[in-house]
């Protein structure tokens, strides 16, 4: 009787720990990042990525019990990375677009506005599209900045270059070697932040931009994610990240 009744406390301190276990472990959420686009996601100088995004993806995976993990992804891949299940969804300061949401579903959180960015003073008089004609300008690659530039160029003559992260365009800008830089306000701020009096935004497009988070097409994900969104905004948490981070709270409300 003596092993019956410890047989059966040793299952049930077994099947305890086993709840407690299971319990205790989290679901990982993994998202596509592209960390080279400032104050979005970036990597710090010790290896890690941080940001707007970074953060507000943790806050984000913990209203459904996840932790969040960012996976490094070059711009150009970030739904083709999504799609082949390499990770659960993208956040990376990418626009929600008429093309990509036929590619996955979308879930809308901040909207922003691009700008030219130029060297203090704007040297070059920049006010607006028409006045690239004959100016070295600047852009990431595999974005829809560099889609339009491209266009543009049809219709106004301006050398064009691009590069793989935001950082390294607006470097041109501050260096001298490109007279415009063409990204996002959030951008700039952070920039202009970290070269204080070097950079300045000589024209702002008046159409708003929107960011978005995507996720695989027909994936139960989308439903948490939609309310997740909606829970940060009500509760406070985009706008505090937007003021860490120098963004119009306009922006995320």
């Amino acid at each position: 009787m003596r092993k019956t009744i410890l047989l059966l406390s040793l299952v049930a301190t077994a099947l305890a720990a086993g709840s407690a276990g299971a319990r205790g472990s989290a679901t990982t959420f993994t998202f596509c990042t592209d960390p080279s686009f400032p104050p979005m996601e970036y990597v710090r100088a010790s290896g890690g990525i941080v940001g707007f995004d970074v953060e507000m993806a943790s806050a984000l995976a913990k209203t459904f019990d996840a932790t969040s993990k960012p996976l490094k992804t070059a711009f150009p891949g970030l739904i083709p990375a999504l799609n082949a299940k390499k990770c659960d969804a993208v956040i990376s300061g990418i626009f929600v677009t008429p093309d990509r949401v036929k590619q996955a579903g979308a879930v809308r959180y901040m909207e922003t506005h691009r700008v030219f960015v130029v060297h203090a003073g704007n040297p070059k008089h920049v006010t607006g599209p028409s006045s690239l004609k004959g100016l070295n300008v600047v852009t990431q690659a595999g974005t829809k900045y560099e889609e339009y530039l491209k266009a543009l160029q049809k219709k106004v003559s301006f050398n064009l270059q691009t590069y793989p992260g935001d950082n390294d365009a607006v470097a041109q800008v501050i260096l001298g070697r490109a007279d415009v830089d063409l990204t996002q306000d959030t951008s700039f701020a952070f920039q202009a932040k970290a070269h204080p009096g070097k950079i300045a935004v000589a024209y702002t497009f008046a159409a708003k931009d929107t960011f978005g988070i995507y996720f695989r097409k027909g994936d139960p994900l989308g439903a948490k994610l939609r309310a997740g969104v909606a829970k940060l905004k009500r509760n406070g948490t985009l706008v505090r990240l937007a003021r860490k981070y120098k963004i119009p709270v306009s922006d995320v409300r």
